[in-house]
C-alpha cells in the first residue's frame, strides 16, 4: 500500500538508553541494511506488472482493426510491443541474476557488493 511521506527534524532529542535499539548513532546503517531486500520486492513487482500489461497491450493490438488490419500489423504498433517486450526481459534477467547472488552472498556482502546494482535495476524497473 501506498504511504505517505513526511520530513521530520528532531533538535535536541534525548533517547533514554533503555529505549535505545542498537547501537548509538547506527540508525541509518541499520534502514540501508535491508534496502536490497525492499528494492528486489519493488523490481519483482514492477516486473510482473509489466508483463502484465504488455499481455493486455498485445492482446489488444491483436483484436482491433485499423485501417483494415489489426494494430499488431502495423510496424509502428509492433515496434513498441517489441521494445516493451525488450525491456521486461532484460529486466527480468536482471532481477534473476541478483536473486541468485542474493542466495550466495551473506547479508553484509550483499549490502555491500550488490547495493548500487539494486538501486540501478530498480530504477531500470520502475520506469517501463
Amino acid at each position: 500500500f501506498a504511504s505517505g511521506t513526511a520530513y521530520i527534524t528532531l533538535e535536541d532529542v534525548r533517547v533514554p538508553s533503555s529505549k535505545v535499539i542498537g547501537e548509538v548513532n547506527k540508525g541509518f546503517y541499520y534502514i540501508m541494511y535491508n534496502f536490497n531486500h525492499e528494492r528486489w520486492g519493488f523490481i519483482a513487482q514492477s516486473t510482473e506488472f509489466a508483463r502484465v500489461c504488455l499481455d493486455d497491450a498485445t492482446r489488444y493490438a491483436l483484436r482491433r482493426r485499423t485501417f483494415g488490419k489489426t494494430l499488431i500489423e502495423h510496424p509502428v504498433i509492433r515496434a513498441k510491443v517489441g521494445e516493451m517486450a525488450r525491456q521486461i526481459e532484460s529486466t527480468h534477467a536482471m532481477l534473476e541474476l541478483m536473486t541468485y547472488q542474493m542466495t550466495q552472498m551473506t547479508k553484509k556482502e550483499q549490502m555491500t557488493k550488490l547495493a548500487a546494482d539494486s538501486a540501478l535495476i530498480k530504477v531500470q524497473a520502475t520506469k517501463m
